[in-house]
């Protein structure tokens, strides 16, 4: 290993050439995480209600195993009560593990990217990912034999973490895309990407509850482990460098090359990138939609912290009954990007922020439907009503993309990337606080705070429109 420091210049590794069609290789890899991620979280929560009650709480097993069946009795009803709070907090570490290290590490990881490569970081965090799904494999397998307290399962938590989650996963996707393709073809790329994405969480939402009915839990947790060692041996094998490195950093030694990721002046350029002036009011409308998708972020958290137990404890919904909801959802999510998409944008000719505003107007008024909703088929019937929501997230990306020069990209996707991953740094013991104090008389209360957010989101977006048409530009 060569420790020494050869490296003398520091300038940004040059990248090559454009080439128009050339395939990214990430959408099998993307799919097959968010599919993973999918499979496992309703069995993880219901996995971890099971284990607060069985292990933390005492109950005995057999009212244990009633937790999450339909027409639960008046007892099991308040067994629920008791172990729901307790699986709150876990849910809670989960989240904040999940945005703290990961936020501060994209900050460094980032501009690295720029100068050794985005397929280190690709491996890194896929493989963070598979370590953390084994190790729930492992618990929830060991659990079957010795009663194990399920604060556990925090630990797994610790491999994603570290490889710096799902915001350094998506913020170096988003850089590769920007990597190999032109400006024109970008856009079909993401929205590529984003089927992908969405194929894989549908995919997961409908196999999720059958793969548990026909098995168990811990069947389920390997499956998702071994979908994401697929996805890991993808990237190694099929997906190649999209960054060209300098002749003296090829060989620079591992020593070298982990120093020169946490270099601070690295991060103070990513920062010093994001706020510097910029013409046609680029500069506000860049910060604007960074705080719009932070705020997209913070209100999507109750569905990774208190969603599903509100569900169980407001109608009575099993695991089934959750994936085959978020199985309609993500549908809905999908039809109503294609027709923000092609629909608002190419029929209409609405501008990017005008589609995004309509997104987090309708996130706004599915987010009310939710905490006033008194049966089940309200639910579906907002998911149809509001499924516009789906553009808000691409179609704020895009008119930050349309604002930044090229050479930025990298830097504003994981100043963004960072922002958004500290999100839930605030969301997760809010809306667990929330949900923990409202629990006996209001469960859907959470979902005020996730319409106020969306409000201000959709006030963000409508700014952005009013400075764009003050500049005479349209996005």
């Amino acid at each position: 290993m060569d420790c020494s420091d050869d490296e003398q210049v520091l300038s940004p590794a040059v990248v090559q050439p454009l080439r128009r069609g050339r395939s990214s290789n990430l959408e099998i890899p993307v799919f097959l995480l968010f599919y993973a991620w999918n499979v496992s979280t309703p069995v993880l929560t219901d996995q971890i209600i099971y284990q607060a009650c069985t292990v933390s709480l005492a109950a005995n097993v057999s009212d244990c195993a009633k937790l999450g069946h339909e027409h639960e009795s008046p007892e099991v009803l308040d067994l629920e009560a008791r172990v729901q709070p307790y699986t709150a907090d876990i849910l809670m570490v989960e989240a904040l593990s999940d945005s703290i290290l990961p936020a501060a590490l994209n900050l460094f990881i980032g501009p690295w990217s720029d100068r050794y490569g985005r397929k280190p970081v690709l491996l890194l965090t896929f493989s963070g990912f598979a370590l953390s799904l084994a190790m729930i494999t492992a618990f929830c397998g060991w659990s079957r034999w010795y009663p194990l307290d399920p604060w556990i399962y925090t630990f797994a938590f610790i491999p994603s973490a570290l490889s710096g989650s799902v915001c350094t996963l998506m913020s170096t996707v988003y850089c590769y895309i920007a990597d190999v393709t032109s400006e024109r073809e970008r856009g079909a790329k993401m929205a590529l990407l984003d089927t992908s994405l969405y194929g894989g969480m549908l995919a997961g939402s409908l196999s999720s509850s059958y793969i548990l009915r026909k098995t168990n839990a811990t069947t389920v947790f390997a499956i998702a482990a071994g979908a994401v060692f697929l996805a890991v041996l993808h990237v190694a094998l099929r997906v190649r460098e999209s960054v060209h490195i300098r002749r003296h950093r090829v060989d620079v030694g591992c020593c070298t090359k982990l120093r020169h990721l946490f270099r601070l002046d690295m991060v103070v350029d990513t920062v010093r990138t994001c706020f510097q002036w910029r013409p046609h009011y680029d500069r506000a409308i860049i910060l604007l939609g960074v705080v719009a998708l932070g705020g997209n972020i913070f209100a999507l958290e109750d569905t990774h912290t208190v969603f599903f137990l509100f569900l169980r404890k407001h109608f009575n919904w099993s695991v089934r009954k959750y994936t085959f909801y978020s199985a309609t959802e993500t549908v809905c999510m999908i039809l109503g990007a294609l027709l923000g998409t092609y629909g608002l944008r190419k029929v209409l000719g609405l501008t990017e922020a005008a589609i995004a505003a309509v997104g987090f107007f309708c996130c706004f008024l599915n987010a009310i439907a939710i905490a006033e909703a008194i049966q089940s088929w309200q639910l579906y019937l907002a998911l149809f009503l509001f499924m516009l929501k789906g553009v808000a997230d691409p179609m704020t990306r895009a008119f930050i993309s349309n604002s930044t020069p090229p050479e930025d990209n990298g830097k504003i996707f994981a100043f963004t990337s960072s922002f958004e991953a500290l999100m839930p740094l605030g969301a997760a013991p809010l809306y667990t606080y929330l949900y923990k104090n409202t629990l006996s008389w209001y469960p859907g209360a959470f979902s005020w705070i996730s319409a106020g957010v969306f409000a201000m989101c959709y006030c963000l977006a409508i700014t952005v429109c009013i400075l764009r048409s003050m500049s005479g530009d349209s996005l």
